[in-house]
């Protein structure tokens, strides 16, 4: 004998004999997920944003943050006035969107990785473009410093798109170095 969401004894496990009401679960509504490619919205099995397959294992790119005191010592020597930031924590930026601007904020630019703390960090210094294969680009879209690539102390040439790999490390400003991390999500 089941029992309805009202307490009554049914001798059916569909439908209460007394009230009618349905017994059972009622299928949960599924959350909407971002799409891990392009980041819209997701309720269902395909990406309306982008036809992804959300069954299909997909690599997820982070950025992560960090004061490098490597990187500061390298081209800060000029500049006695400037001082590492000893307290500024590592901070990591989950890449979803199809475009991530690094700069800092000001002049109505709201950058996606915020680097306003970093004097030599132009307001749009790099730009991040996930490409329909999965993979990012790096591009210097003119910052007043430049922007290097791992060990490389030549700026990458503006304009251009770089292909970025897990592992890399992209300098800019005096002290931020932002390492590029490839891991494999569902």
């Amino acid at each position: 004998m089941a029992t309805c969401p009202d307490g009554h004894d049914s001798a059916t496990d569909d439908f209460c004999d007394v009230c009618g009401r349905q017994i059972g679960a009622v299928p949960a509504v599924s959350a909407e997920a971002p799409c891990p490619v392009c980041g819209e919205p997701v309720a269902g099995r395909f990406c309306e944003g982008c036809g992804h397959d959300m069954t299909v294992s997909v690599t997820t790119w982070t950025a992560v943050v960090a004061a490098d005191r490597v990187h500061f010592d390298s081209v800060s020597s000029a500049d006695e006035e400037l001082v590492f930031p000893l307290a500024q924590r590592e901070r990591v930026v989950l890449l979803v969107a199809g475009e991530v601007h690094i700069g800092r904020w000001g002049g109505g630019v709201a950058p996606d990785i915020d680097l306003t703390g970093d004097p030599g960090v132009s307001h749009r210094h790099a730009l991040l473009r996930g490409d329909p294969a999965g993979g990012w680009t790096l591009t210097d879209p003119g910052s007043t410093n430049g922007t290097t690539l791992n060990d490389n102390p030549e700026a990458i040439a503006v304009g251009v798109p770089v292909p970025l790999r897990d592992g890399d490390r992209i300098h800019v400003g005096a002290w931020t170095t932002i390492t590029i991390r490839a891991g494999e999500h569902a």
